[in-house]
Parts: structure tokens; sequence; C-alpha cells
């Protein structure tokens, strides 16, 4: 979503999956079963960035290829230098693209390197018990923000626990908050972003928000 809208401000937008689930494509009607993706490239040592897709001028979407691997047998080798790997790439990237947005495995332990090498690294995360035990377990880097998802203001219990979230993370919430919208889950059944199929839903307007935010960030810090 937040590519998508940063996109619709204007911005040159490079969006890579990095998650082994390759779920990023779905939301851009790619084919899920395509061998298409950067870890087979990486596995190959072909050029990666004949991977990619060009969704719409300014934006390009690069999966990360689980059916490629699984066409070479290699979804169980771990890819140890991918890591690395993107740190040099991103480098290489650098003024090529506005914003190249990163789509990480969840629980905060993978790709350290690149997390460390990024302007921003946002934690999604559901105000619910279970993401508030996880969290609590979860050592947060100085730089990490937290990005609130499904929020339901109606909920008590998420109101409570935002309560406690705001005096215990204090700075590392973002002030935006994606609020719960069943608009996400039907875009996704029609694999379109969200934005395109209810653009004035809570979670379009949501994201519209968070890009804005993001864009005066980096203005401030330029």
């Amino acid at each position: 979503m937040v590519g998508e809208a940063l996109h619709a401000l204007g911005e040159s937008v490079l969006m890579v999956d990095v998650n082994p689930s390759d779920v990023l494509r779905l939301h851009f009607n790619v084919d899920y079963g395509g061998q298409n993706g950067w870890a087979l490239a990486l596995a190959q040592a072909t050029p990666w960035q004949d991977e990619g897709f060009v969704l719409e001028e300014n934006m390009w979407l690069l999966p990360y290829g689980r059916h490629g691997l699984n066409s070479i047998e290699a979804l169980a080798t771990p890819l140890d230098q991918s890591d690395e790997f993107w740190c040099e790439a991103l480098r290489r990237l650098d003024g090529q693209f506005s914003w190249v947005l990163f789509d990480l495995p969840a629980g905060g332990s993978a790709y350290p390197k690149l997390r460390a090498t990024s302007g921003l690294d946002i934690m999604v995360t559901s105000v619910d018990t279970g993401c508030h035990i996880l969290l609590l377990q979860h050592e947060i880097a100085a730089t990490t923000r937290i990005l609130i998802n499904a929020y339901d203001p109606s909920r008590a219990l998420c109101n409570d626990l935002l309560l406690e979230w705001r005096h215990r993370y204090q700075a590392h919430l973002l002030p935006v908050y994606i609020h719960r919208d069943e608009g996400v889950h039907e875009a996704l059944a029609q694999k379109t972003p969200v934005s395109r199929c209810y653009p004035d839903c809570a979670a379009s307007r949501d994201a519209l928000s968070l890009a804005t935010w993001l864009l005066a960030q980096k203005k401030a810090a330029s």
C-alpha cells in the first residue's frame, strides 16, 4: 500500500520482495506460479535486474521468485549471502529511484545489515495480545519505527493496548495507523492494490497519510 501511495504522490518507487513467501506479487496481479525473481537470479548468478516488472511508469516490482528456486531444488538452501548482496545492490541503486522499499520477513531478525543500512526500518504489527507478547520479546533498534496495522478503534482491548504501547514504545510508534478495512482483503482477492479498488476506503486514506508523512521526513532530513 505504501509503495502505491508514494507513487500516487509522484515518486518513483522500486518494491523488492525479500520474503520467501513471495506474496507481494499477488497485490499487483503478477503470476504467483511464475519463476521470475531475484533469489533465482542470485542462486544462478544471472542478472537480477532482468527479473523485475514494470507495473506503471516510475513503479517497479522485483519479486522473490520462490517457484524459480523450486525449479532448481534450491528453496531449502539458505541464501546466506543475500543480506550483503542487497546492501551492495542498494548502494548501486542510489539515485535511480526516489524510494526502494523492501518487504522483509516477519520477526525482525532477518537481513540485519540491510535493516541497518536502510534509511527507515518499519515494523508492521497489529494491536492484539499475541503481537504485544512478541514485541515484549523483541529488542527494538533505536532506528526502528512501529506501524500499527488493522487498527480497530471499536475494540476496547485494542485501545487499551495502544495506550500501553504509547507509554512503552513512545517515539518508536509512527503517528499514522492503518485501520482495519475489509477493502484490503477484497483487493488482494482481486490481485489489485487497495487504493485502485477502493480509493476512498480507510486503509487507502491511511496509506496516503503515511506516504505524506514519509515524504515530509525525507524532506526534513535532506
